[in-house]
């Protein structure tokens, strides 16, 4: 789902799915982009401002949705200037990890 998302996508450089904890769960782009959205996307999520966050940012936008699913937390995030159908992919991954 994260890769096909990317594919519709142009103008991304990296999209990630991201728990809670912070991990990537999917990812597709460079690893320090991934690492990067790995670190900033949670604390975002939750109100919080990442000290990171210009430094992965630079350049670009941050394009991001948070959801639960059986009360998980997930966001799938993105670095690019435009990302196509992400709300998709989140009911996507929503059905795949329930």
């Amino acid at each position: 789902m994260v890769e096909a998302l990317a594919d519709r996508s142009p103008d991304v450089a990296a999209v990630a799915l991201i728990d809670g904890g912070g991990r990537i769960v999917a990812g597709t782009g460079m690893p320090h982009e991934l690492v990067g959205l790995a670190k900033i996307a949670g604390p975002l999520a939750r109100g919080e401002a990442p000290a990171e966050f210009d430094d992965v940012t630079e350049g670009t936008d941050l394009l991001m949705r948070d959801f639960t699913v059986d009360g998980s937390a997930y966001v799938l995030a993105a670095l690019g200037t435009r990302v196509r159908r992400m709300h998709d992919c989140v009911r996507g991954v929503s059905r795949i990890l329930s």
